[in-house]
C-alpha cells in the first residue's frame, strides 16, 4: 500500500510510495511559495466565512508555530503528487503527526476515485496518530453533494485531536461541511485563510497589534498563501466559470519565437523544455493552432511513462491540417527530436506520420467550425481523433466548452495568431514567458513574435501582469505573472468585458474565496430540485448529484465469475469476489474478460489497479481502439448488462447513493456529458442518454 519514509528531526523524505504502481513516480515537486503583498490579503467581496466560529482563532487555543507552518508546507508539497490526476477535483496533501509531534504518515490524493489522502494516512499511521495533529492544504470534501464522508471519518479513526487546514473548500455546497463535522466530534480545527483574515481585520480595527500576534499572522499568511497556490486552478475555475488557462511561449532577447524562415527548434534549452513538460502534466489539455501542427508536427506529450496524459487540442477553423492517409511502420520522431518506440500493446501497428493523429499516447481533440471538410473529419474519427464543431470557433467558446467538459487547467502552447485572440477574449489567467539569451534580428525579413494582434494602440492599454516571479532554467529566464481578469482597461476590456462569473472588482491572483456570483451559482447547483419538470443532471463526481457518476469514489464488489451461465439450480456458482475502486474500473475491465490471451488478462489487471477512474477509462478505450482482438466478441451485446450490474451493486453497497437516486423521483435523470451522445445527452442535448435512462429504471425498482 502506501508507505512513508521517516528521516531525522521528524522530517519525512519527499516521496510517498504506491507499491501497486511501481512505474508511477510519486516524487513531489516543491512549488514556489511566493507571499502576497501586505495589502493583498482580503476576503473576496460577498464571500462568507465557512461556518459559525470558523474564522476565529478561538477554534483552537494552540498557537500556530514555525513547526506547524513547516508541516503545512509539506502538505502543499505532497499535494503536487496529484498534478493532473484529480481534475477537476482538488489536490490534497496530508501530514499526520503523533501526540509528541513526530511525523507518522504523509500521503496525497491520487485520482478522484481513489482512496482519500486522509484514509491513506490513517492506514499508514496504524494508530500512532492518536492524540496527534493532522495538517491539510485544503478542507476535505464532505457531504451530500459529493456523497463522500470517508476523509472526516478517517481523521476520527486516527484519533487526532487537532486539524490544521490551509484554506476552506472553494465550492459553496462543500465549504465548511468537513470543518463542522470534525468540530461536532470534538476535534479542534483551524482554517488558516479564515483566521488570517480575521486577525488582519482585528488589527485594522485596534491598530494595536502585538509583535507576537504579528509573528503568528505572518505564519498564517504563509500557510494560507501556499495552500491557495497549490489549488489555484480550482480557485480560478470556481471564481470565473472557466478552466485556469496558462499561456506559454519562448522567445529570444529581441522578442522572436522563430527565425525569418520559420525555424524554431530550439529557442530554449533542455532544462526549460523540461519545465514545459512538467506544466503539461499538470494540465487537462494542451492547446495549439493548426499552423503549429503543420509547421512543427508536435507530440505534445509529458515525456513521462504512465500517469496523467493531457488531451492534445487542435484549433482550426478551416481544417487545413496534415492528412492521415500516409502511415509509417517504423520509428516516429517527436517534437523534441527524441525517438518514439511504440508499445506493441498500446500502439497501433501503423503510426500516422502526423504525431497528433496517433492517439495511443494521448487523446487528441480537433475543434473546428461547422461543416469544415466533413470527409477529413471522418478520416480523423476513424483513427481515434475526436472532432468537435462550433458555429464560430473562438478561444472564449473553446474555454467555455472545456469548462463544461470538466477540464481544470488548459495549457496554451500556440503561436501569435492564437495567443493574441486568447488574451483578447480574456481566457488567459497566467503567462509563462521563457526568454533565451539569443538574438535573431530582422535583416532577412520579419520574424514571428509570441503575441499577435490584440488591437492595442497606446502603452496605457497594455496588459500589465501581476504577481511577477523570475527564475533561471539553465541559461533561460522564466518570467511568470497573472493577468488582471475582469479589470483590464482599454481595448481588451471593451472586447471581452469582465471575466465570466465575476463582478466589477478585479480577481486577485491570491483571492481568498470564490466571488459572490460563483458562490451563488454553486449553491444553486447544490440545492434540491423542486420542480418535477426539471431534469436531474450529473456528470463530474463532485457536482450536485455527482455521486451518481461512474467515476464517483464508491467501490463495488463483483463475483469473479460474473456473467457466467446459471448452474442447474438456477443460481450462479459460488465465486470469490474482487473489489473494484469505481463502476468505471469494472466496466472498462469487462471489455477484456473471457478472452484467452495473456494481454487481455494483463489489461484487466492494469485497469483494476489504475489510480483513478480517468486512467482506467483511458486504458480501456485506448486498447479497445488499438487492439480490437483483445475485446470479448460479444461486448456490444453485453455491455448494457455489465453497466447495469455495476450500477446496481453500487446502489446496494452505498445506501446514501441509492437514497440520492430515490430523491429524484418524478424527474428525468440525465448524464450531462458534453462529449458522449450515447451514454449521455451530448453537447447539444440530443444524445440517447442510455445511462440516465438506466438510472430511472433502477430507481423504479428500488422504490
Amino acid at each position: 500500500m502506501w508507505a512513508a519514509c521517516p528521516v531525522s528531526r521528524g522530517v519525512v523524505a519527499p516521496r510517498v510510495l504506491d507499491t501497486r504502481h511501481p512505474k508511477h513516480s510519486t516524487a513531489a515537486v516543491v512549488p514556489s511559495l511566493a507571499m502576497r503583498g501586505a495589502g493583498s490579503s482580503r476576503r473576496a467581496r460577498g464571500a462568507p466565512a465557512i461556518a459559525d466560529g470558523a474564522s476565529t482563532s478561538s477554534s483552537t487555543s494552540t498557537p500556530f508555530t514555525q513547526d506547524d507552518l513547516a508541516h503545512v508546507l509539506r502538505a502543499v508539497e505532497l499535494s503536487s503528487g496529484s498534478d493532473g490526476l484529480t481534475q477537476p477535483h482538488p489536490k490534497s496533501g496530508c501530514v499526520l503527526c503523533s501526540a509528541d509531534g513526530k511525523v507518522v504518515a504523509e500521503t496525497f490524493q491520487m485520482g478522484q476515485g481513489g482512496t482519500r489522502a486522509e484514509r491513506l494516512a490513517e492506514q499508514v499511521a496504524k494508530g500512532k496518530a492518536n492524540g496527534g495533529v493532522t495538517y491539510l492544504n485544503l478542507e476535505p470534501t464532505h457531504g451530500p453533494v459529493a456523497g463522500e464522508q470517508d476523509a472526516v471519518q478517517a481523521l476520527l479513526d486516527a484519533g487526532v485531536m487537532r486539524v490544521e487546514i490551509g484554506i476552506a473548500h472553494p465550492v459553496a455546497g462543500l465549504r465548511g461541511q468537513a470543518v463542522e463535522a470534525l468540530r461536532e466530534a470534538g476535534v479542534r480545527v483551524r482554517v488558516h485563510g479564515e483566521v488570517e483574515m480575521q486577525k488582519e481585520g482585528d488589527a485594522d480595527e485596534s491598530n494595536d497589534e502585538s509583535s507576537e500576534d504579528s509573528s503568528e499572522l505572518s505564519l498564517l499568511n504563509a500557510a494560507a498563501n501556499a495552500s491557495r497556490k497549490s489549488n489555484r486552478a480550482l480557485l480560478y475555475r470556481c471564481a470565473t466559470g472557466l478552466p485556469f488557462s496558462v499561456l506559454k511561449y519562448a522567445m529570444t532577447l529581441d522578442g522572436k519565437i522563430a527565425t525569418t524562415k520559420g525555424h524554431s527548434a530550439w529557442v530554449t534549452g533542455p532544462v526549460a523544455r523540461g519545465e514545459v513538460w512538467r506544466e503539461r502534466s499538470r494540465s487537462d489539455a494542451v492547446i495549439v493552432g493548426g499552423r503549429t501542427v503543420r509547421r512543427d508536427n508536435p507530440n505534445l506529450t509529458t515525456r513521462k511513462e504512465g500517469g496523467h496524459r493531457p488531451a492534445r487540442v487542435v484549433l482550426s477553423r478551416t481544417m487545413d491540417l496534415p492528412g492521415v492517409e500516409d502511415l509509417n511502420f517504423g520509428l516516429g520522431t517527436g517534437d523534441e527530436g527524441d525517438t518514439h518506440i511504440p508499445d506493441p500493446v498500446t500502439t497501433p501497428k501503423a503510426k500516422p506520420l502526423t504525431n497528433l493523429w496517433d492517439t495511443s499516447e494521448a487523446p487528441t481533440i480537433v475543434m473546428t467550425e461547422t461543416g469544415s471538410r466533413p470527409g477529413f473529419q471522418n478520416q480523423l474519427r476513424a483513427v481515434g481523433v475526436e472532432v468537435v464543431e462550433f458555429e464560430e470557433l473562438t478561444p472564449s467558446v473553446v474555454a467555455k466548452y472545456c469548462y463544461k467538459r470538466g477540464f481544470l487547467q488548459l495549457f496554451w502552447e500556440c503561436g501569435g495568431g492564437l495567443s493574441g485572440p486568447a488574451l483578447s477574449d480574456g481566457v488567459v489567467h497566467h503567462v509563462m514567458a521563457f526568454v533565451a539569451p539569443k538574438i535573431i534580428g530582422t535583416a532577412n525579413g520579419p520574424a514571428p513574435t509570441p503575441v499577435g494582434e490584440t488591437g492595442l494602440d497606446v502603452m496605457t492599454d497594455a496588459l500589465q501582469l501581476r504577481g511577477i516571479e523570475l527564475s533561471m532554467h539553465g541559461t533561460d529566464v522564466l518570467i511568470t505573472g497573472y493577468t488582471p481578469a475582469g479589470a483590464t482597461t482599454g481595448t481588451l476590456r471593451a472586447r471581452f468585458g469582465n471575466a465570466p462569473g465575476t463582478d466589477a472588482e478585479a480577481i486577485d491572483p491570491w483571492f481568498d474565496e470564490p466571488l459572490k456570483d460563483a458562490e451563488s451559482a454553486a449553491a444553486a447547483a447544490a440545492a434540491p430540485q423542486a420542480s418535477t419538470n426539471t431534469p436531474i443532471r450529473f456528470y463530474k463526481s463532485w457536482d450536485a448529484n455527482g455521486a451518481l457518476s461512474n467515476f464517483s469514489p464508491h467501490s463495488i464488489e463483483m463475483p469473479n465469475n460474473w456473467g457466467e451461465d446459471l448452474d442447474e439450480t438456477g443460481e450462479k456458482s459460488k465465486s470469490e469476489k474482487t473489489c473494484w475502486p469505481t463502476v468505471e474500473h469494472f466496466y472498462q475491465a469487462q471489455k477484456f474478460s473471457k478472452v484467452d490471451d495473456p494481454l487481455a488478462i494483463d489489461a484487466m489487471d492494469r485497469i483494476r489497479t489504475a489510480p483513478a477512474p480517468e486512467e482506467a477509462a483511458r486504458i480501456g478505450r485506448t486498447l479497445q481502439r488499438s487492439c480490437p482482438h483483445l475485446i470479448r466478441p460479444d461486448w456490444n451485446s453485453v455491455k448494457m448488462a455489465v453497466m447495469r450490474a455495476a450500477v446496481v451493486a453500487k446502489m446496494k453497497a452505498h445506501p446514501a447513493v441509492a437514497m440520492l437516486l430515490r430523491s429524484t423521483s418524478g424527474c428525468e435523470v440525465q448524464e450531462d456529458s458534453p462529449h458522449d451522445a450515447i451514454w449521455g445527452v451530448g453537447r447539444d442535448g440530443d444524445g440517447t442518454n442510455l445511462l440516465g435512462k438506466m438510472f430511472m429504471e433502477i430507481r423504479d425498482e428500488i422504490e
